[in-house]
């Protein structure tokens, strides 16, 4: 991975949370694995498979998500045309009980073990991280659409329109984030969300009930001076999701911060360094490299 115009401060490597639901303890490993799973990643299906017996049929897993979300029809109309009424998780269903678990553990984590005073931060992603997008993959039948998805993440831009309602917060993560404010921690957001969704983004974090600094908010700017490195190879490709992310949590901290927790529902919110710690946030719906 290149990274040609980086600041000095070297990268530590992130410990990864593990909430072991057959062990009923939470561990504490090197390297990448699923917060709040078994600890061990849902294999694949292989790249090229030589017979559909190696696939697992695409209608039955979206029966699976959606039986995992307890999927609930609202009397939300979605935010495109208002013809159909929202479908949203249940909240006391098995997805909502999973990530509550997680924001309780990690709580603990921040509240007990971290004694640095001044400048000590934690980092949240936004999509299924601290808001769900549960409505959006139901609407679109797991197919994303950059205009129809605008339109959700834009919704509380629209008059009388409660964006909670269309993106509500992930469940236990307000509490989190307040209990983490409570102990002196700054919080920042980092999205893949490109920078003109910053209006729509800001209202709905706010209508979910979460405190937001705007300065704290970074949605995906290529032309952010501590991005330019990345646009300067041969073949003027642009940041991946891992490079983006890390870099900018690499600029946060020169800012004299110190990321105690990273917050991320793919493995890629999480990988590149620069955090003390990585939590891995449930999210079957979809995949990001």
């Amino acid at each position: 991975m290149k990274f040609s115009l980086r600041f000095s401060r070297p990268t530590r490597t992130a410990t990864v949370a593990i909430a072991s639901a057959a062990a009923g303890i939470a561990l504490a490993v090197p390297g990448l694995a699923i917060a709040g799973h078994t600890g061990q990643a849902v294999a694949p299906p292989p790249a090229n498979p030589t017979s559909a017996d190696q696939i697992q049929n695409i209608d039955q897993v979206k029966t699976a998500i959606k039986g995992y979300y307890g999927d609930t029809l609202t009397t939300t109309p979605d935010p495109v045309d208002g013809t159909t009424m929202l479908h949203q998780f249940d909240p006391d269903g098995a997805y909502a009980h999973e990530v509550e678990g997680i924001a309780r553990d990690s709580g603990k984590y921040l509240a007990n073990h971290h004694k640095r005073t001044e400048g000590k931060a934690i980092i949240f992603d936004i999509d299924d991280t601290t808001l769900n997008t549960y409505s959006y993959e139901i609407y679109s039948n797991f197919v994303y659409n950059p205009g129809t998805n605008a339109a959700f993440v834009n919704a509380g831009l629209t008059p009388g329109v409660d964006s909670a309602k269309v993106f509500p917060a992930v469940p236990g993560m307000v509490a989190l984030e307040a209990k983490a404010m409570k102990a002196g921690y700054q919080v920042f957001w980092l999205t893949g969300r490109p920078a003109t969704q910053l209006d729509g983004t800001l209202v709905n974090l706010r209508a979910a009930g979460y405190t937001v600094d705007d300065s704290h908010v970074y949605l995906k700017d290529l032309t952010a001076p501590y991005l330019q490195w990345c646009m300067t190879d041969a073949n003027n490709k642009p940041c991946t999701t891992i490079e983006y992310k890390s870099s900018t949590r690499e600029y946060i901290e020169s800012q004299g911060y110190e990321l105690v927790a990273n917050f991320g529902d793919q493995f890629s919110d999480l990988t590149g360094g620069f955090a003390d710690r990585t939590y891995k946030i449930p999210n079957p719906n979809y995949y990001l490299p």
